[in-house]
């Protein structure tokens, strides 16, 4: 954990703990990139079995704010599993038809852990969040192949994407504060307005608690998806948000050693 900590001070100060970051990420044409995923965490849904798996995300948290720099940056907020870990359960799926034509609603239940001791989760400030609290949002979902279908070395499972053989999309369980219009796709990493059809650019998004405590988990947030009844299972990969910040007690008795001072 102290590591993990050291970490988090210098990602704001210099590069030590990774590539830097501190310029936002672009969009692919084709959907989130490579920089964005290995920022996500990946949740894999059988919507036959309901059941639910979570990986968190192949890179540490980009440049969190545990201080505030006098720069011109952006404050990147993107956090992975050193910071944040996902909670999951209470899968459900609906009848064909139920909530949109010839489709199936998939939801389940999620709450966010804070897993840092004396930081606070708070409102993004990069990218710049559609609402007050810390933010869900997905960047991109796939039909997968059922696991035991392809077999790797020592008959391991492995998960295979088949992008061409149903879809999947964000359902309006993804509804920002709750309140009427809220959740709408929103362009979380560039200027370009959403346009009112579907943009490789613009996510649907979910808000939660403002500001989550250190070691304590957000209260659970229900999401969907709506996939086509010929899907038994599918990955998306989400998102947290949020900004660091040291806790009342944590402030007063914290102080950033000289060889770390910006």
């Amino acid at each position: 954990m102290l590591r993990a900590m050291l970490c988090l001070l210098l990602s704001t100060i210099n590069t030590a703990c990774g590539p830097d970051r501190s310029t936002a990420p672009a969009l692919a044409d084709q959907g989130a990139n490579e920089q964005l995923r290995a920022l996500a965490f990946t949740v894999d849904v059988n919507a036959r079995k309901r059941t639910i798996s979570i990986a968190p995300p192949t890179a540490l948290a980009a440049n969190p704010s545990l201080f505030q720099l006098a720069t011109d940056r952006p404050n990147l907020s993107l956090l992975a599993g050193d910071v944040v870990r996902m909670l999951a359960s209470n899968v459900r799926t609906s009848a064909a038809g139920a909530f949109a034509p010839g489709r199936i609603r998939v939801t389940f239940d999620v709450a966010i852990e804070n897993k840092l001791p004396g930081i606070r989760l708070v409102t993004p400030t990069w990218p710049v969040a559609p609402a007050s609290g810390v933010i869900l949002f997905p960047i991109d979902y796939v039909v997968t192949l059922a696991p035991g279908g392809v077999s790797g070395s020592g008959g391991n499972s492995v998960t295979v994407e088949q992008p061409r053989f149903g879809a999947v999309t964000p359902s309006t369980d993804f509804d920002g504060t709750g309140a009427p219009g809220s959740g709408a796709p929103y362009n979380f990493f560039t200027e370009s307005p959403c346009a009112q059809t579907a943009s490789k650019d613009c996510f649907r998004w979910k808000a939660y608690d403002p500001s989550i405590a250190p070691r304590s988990v957000s209260s659970r947030r229900t999401i969907g998806f709506d996939i086509d009844p010929s899907v038994a299972q599918f990955r998306a990969r989400m998102i947290v948000a949020a900004d660091l910040a040291p806790s009342e007690i944590a402030a007063r008795r914290t102080t950033v050693p000289a060889n770390l001072a910006p």
